[in-house]
């Protein structure tokens, strides 16, 4: 099998497997409980909080242990509309956002706020420029994504925090980090709140993290405990808080001695798409992650090449997979790019076990499917 939608998920790192069954067999109990087995546990969870602390450079009661990056990002936006809910109610975001992001926004305007969705350029990237220019005096929250998870795109809010922070002290900056996480050196102190997953690296699936900024108040979604810091109410997922940083740790590891690899791989097989004049690539060559690809065929059917690709045990998509029920990606729609190539676009996903075996099977595979099946 050849995997190439890494960007969806990655596949369990064994250490982590063996961990979690380790953790499955020694502990049943409530971490919350007040005897000792179930003391030792909630243990165990405070230091995978303070590894992972040390691991992101930022302090222990600064992270919040979630479900998933899509309920962290739920949790950063919507508790900071909530807490401004009867004062100012504008918010900026982006178009190319992750579903969690652009349906909690949307569903933020049926309360009477007011959102500002930029559009990207052709490559996906979200201007600076643009966030700026759309401050206003009544503007509570950005919300942007580093990596843009379809094409690929990475956008630098960072760059700007201090210029928003003297245009207005009391804005706050969230980065959706999911598909960055160690892959990319992340500055926790040019944000107020970031959104993790540790399925996108080999860890397990249902596991996520906010990190919140110690003068940044948000109000809790969920009530009904103290579970993390009265932020999140109900039993901890013990099990995945804890390997979350041996998850990251691992990676991180992994990505130091193949981190070259991924982009020589990346410009690999841009050549080699770019080499096909029916193949237009659409993800940039710089400011790109080099973990993600997009690319159009025109003029032939998107679901014959996936099918035909499938059968030859290769696996990529067409659009992420939090929008696979849709006919066509709002990412990709929203590019300034002809309709031919928005009808026709798939991704690629680069893991860092990924060879450049893999990928000549691939684009061997993909041109011969080209050279078989009929145009539109």
């Amino acid at each position: 099998m050849i995997y190439l939608d890494n960007a969806a998920t990655t596949q369990l790192n064994n250490e982590i497997k063996k961990t979690i069954n380790k953790l499955y067999d020694d502990y049943f109990m409530n971490a919350d409980s007040p005897y000792y087995p179930a003391l030792k546990i909630n243990n165990l969870q405070v230091q995978a909080r303070g590894k992972l602390a040390n691991l992101l450079n930022v302090k222990s009661e600064e992270l919040i242990f979630t479900s998933s990056g899509s309920e962290a990002n739920n949790m950063a936006i919507k508790g900071i509309a909530f807490k401004y809910l009867n004062k100012n109610k504008h918010i900026i975001t982006s178009i190319t956002e992750h579903s969690s992001v652009y349906e909690a926004m949307k569903q933020l305007e049926t309360f009477g706020f007011e959102i500002t969705y930029l559009k990207p350029n052709k490559h996906g990237h979200i201007e600076n420029k643009d966030i700026l220019a759309t401050i206003k005096d009544n503007t509570i929250l950005i919300s942007i994504m580093k990596i843009n998870s379809e094409i690929g795109a990475i956008n630098n809010l960072e760059d700007i925090y201090d210029e928003i922070k003297k245009i207005k002290r009391n804005i706050i900056i969230h980065i959706d980090f999911v598909q960055a996480l160690g892959k990319y050196d992340i500055e926790l102190n040019k944000c107020d709140l970031a959104s993790f997953s540790a399925h996108k690296i080999n860890g397990v699936k249902g596991s996520g993290l906010l990190y919140k900024k110690n003068n940044v108040t948000i109000l809790p979604l969920i009530c009904g405990g103290q579970q993390e810091f009265h932020l999140r109410a109900g039993t901890s997922n013990y099990y995945y808080n804890i390997v979350f940083p041996k998850t990251l740790r691992l990676y991180l590891e992994k990505r130091n001695k193949s981190n070259d690899f991924i982009k020589t791989r990346f410009l690999y097989l841009q050549d080699l798409l770019r080499s096909d004049k029916r193949i237009k690539v659409n993800s940039s060559r710089e400011n790109n992650s080099y973990h993600i690809i997009n690319f159009s065929i025109p003029n032939y059917k998107s679901e014959v090449i996936l099918n035909a690709l499938e059968e030859a045990n290769i696996y990529l998509s067409t659009k992420a997979a939090c929008s696979s029920n849709v006919k066509r990606s709002r990412v990709i729609d929203s590019l300034p790019i002809d309709d031919a190539l928005k009808n026709s676009a798939f991704r690629v996903s680069l893991s860092l076990e990924t060879t450049n075996e893999e990928i000549d099977s691939f684009f061997n595979s993909l041109i011969n499917i080209l050279n078989q099946i009929k145009t539109i």
